[in-house]
């Protein structure tokens, strides 16, 4: 376990967050954090266009908030360029897995193979596996010109990078392992809603077990808004961010009952993927990274393990669906059939506050439902592939937690208990950036920040059962 202190930052495709934490006890403590718009001309969509730009807009937002720490832990993110699943596969031996694992990438990865980087792990769990029980890898697979331009920024800023992580693991860290739940089996869903994709991670005894993303996020919410209201996309963030709240009474029947359907309704055999691998596959070729080794956070920092990733995962393919909606998800009927409430029209030149909210909501609707059905689908998965599946809670962070009513509105669609979880519960903060209130308004935007800086300061989920066995 490395000590120091350690800057964590998050660059999103609309803001930046970035934390500077040291240790503390048993725990870390925040000395400074801050968040600032993300220069638009430098990323889109989490791929960035201009790493100089970008630096820069970083090593401002260092100085406002006062970190004066360069050592760097950060994470590369965008449905497009970044894969991270956790697979199941019969056991094997260390040469074996390394060659499945290129299998793995080729099908899934939606960018050629000789341009990437990736990482894996298995994971002992802390049951262990029986012998001839499948084992389960999580992997991780990024585009190799996307990590170096992240590299370069952070250079650009100052920054010392240590170590380029994923988000949905930083996530889990600062939610699950800097929390004090040790109840062994313990199993959460966290959903992570940005601007431009959502997260949906299973976690049970801090593990990861399920991982996707989708492309549905608060963008999503912010263009219904400027297209039922007829308003500009800045327009609509802020009628979003003023007006917008779930209204209960407004909420719409759901077009079909929460449980283990075994095929996730919809007609959605273009999302689960169940075709063989391929006969054979061309091996992911060894290339140098203009940046060094990626370490993805599944070793001990300083290991490496820079192997190339396997067999079919029975799960939903992350977000690659065929086609797309106006909220960008699949166009599916269920969706399509899903009411939208019935509300009077009002002048979006004068709004009235009742109004306005139920407007908003009316606006985004359909949207907060498609999102309750994609939810729905990969916890049926879950569930239906797991023994034991019983899930304790939903936690929910991201831009899109601060809606109000957004907690309660999932807990009684999925049926599930579900909060909005607060990353700094456990931590001290003694950075004088923000109010209390403040802090706590905005904390649920920090989970990625925090995860990241925590990742040399403490030490991961230990297993506690047998190791897996490998032939």
């Amino acid at each position: 376990m490395a000590g120091g202190t350690v800057v964590g930052l998050d660059i999103g495709s609309s803001m930046m967050k970035v934390v500077e934490l040291k240790r503390s006890g048993s725990g870390v403590e925040i000395t400074a954090l801050g968040v600032a718009p993300t220069p638009q001309e430098a990323v889109e969509n989490s791929i960035i266009l201009d790493s100089q730009m970008l630096g820069q807009a970083v090593k401002a937002l260092l100085s406002q908030t006062g970190v004066t720490a360069k050592k760097c832990v950060s994470s590369v993110s965008g449905q497009s360029a970044v894969v991270v699943r956790v697979i199941d596969v019969p056991q094997m031996s260390d040469d074996e897995l390394a060659n499945a694992i290129k299998w793995e990438v080729e099908r899934v990865v939606p960018f050629p193979l000789s341009d990437v980087i990736l990482d894996y792990k298995v994971i002992d769990r802390p049951e262990g596996y029986a012998e001839g029980q499948n084992v389960d890898v999580v992997f991780a697979v990024a585009q190799q010109d996307l990590v170096d331009l992240h590299v370069q920024a952070l250079q650009a800023a100052g920054l010392s990078p240590e170590a380029i992580d994923v988000e949905p693991l930083a996530v889990s860290r600062a939610l699950l392992e800097l929390q004090s739940n040790d109840t062994p089996g313990y199993t959460a869903v966290i959903i992570n809603i940005g601007a431009s994709v959502t997260d949906i991670g299973v976690f049970r005894d801090k593990l990861p077990t399920f991982l996707r993303t989708l492309p549905l996020a608060g963008n999503n919410l912010t263009q219904a808004v400027a297209d039922y209201l007829q308003v500009d996309f800045s327009t609509a963030e802020r009628y979003k961010t003023e007006y917008g709240e779930v209204v209960f009474d407004q909420v719409p029947q759901a077009a079909e009952p929460f449980g283990i359907d075994g095929g996730f309704g919809g007609g959605s055999a273009a999302f689960m993927d169940f075709s063989p691998p391929p006969a054979a596959a061309e091996p992911v070729p060894d290339r140098p990274s203009d940046s060094g080794r990626m370490p993805f956070d599944f070793s001990t920092p300083g290991e490496s393990h820079a192997a190339p990733l396997p067999f079919e995962p029975t799960e939903p393919n992350s977000g690659s669906l065929e086609q797309e909606s106006p909220f960008g998800m699949s166009g599916s009927p269920e969706a399509a059939a899903l009411p939208t409430p019935n509300l009077p029209a009002v002048s979006a030149i004068e709004p009235n506050t009742d109004a306005m909210r139920m407007q908003v909501f009316s606006a985004i609707a359909p949207v907060l439902a498609e999102l309750v059905q994609e939810l729905r689908r990969s916890i049926d998965y879950y569930c239906g592939k797991s023994v034991d599946s019983h899930i304790h809670e939903l936690l929910i962070v991201g831009g899109t937690a601060r809606l109000k009513g957004i907690a309660q509105y999932l807990e009684v669609e999925v049926g599930i208990p579900a909060r909005v979880a607060d990353p700094l519960a456990n931590i001290q903060v003694t950075s004088k950036n923000f109010s209390g209130q403040h802090l706590h308004d905005i904390s649920a935007m920090f989970p990625i920040s925090i995860g990241l800086g925590a990742r040399d300061l403490i030490a991961g989920p230990v297993s506690t059962g047998k190791k897996s066995k490998r032939k």
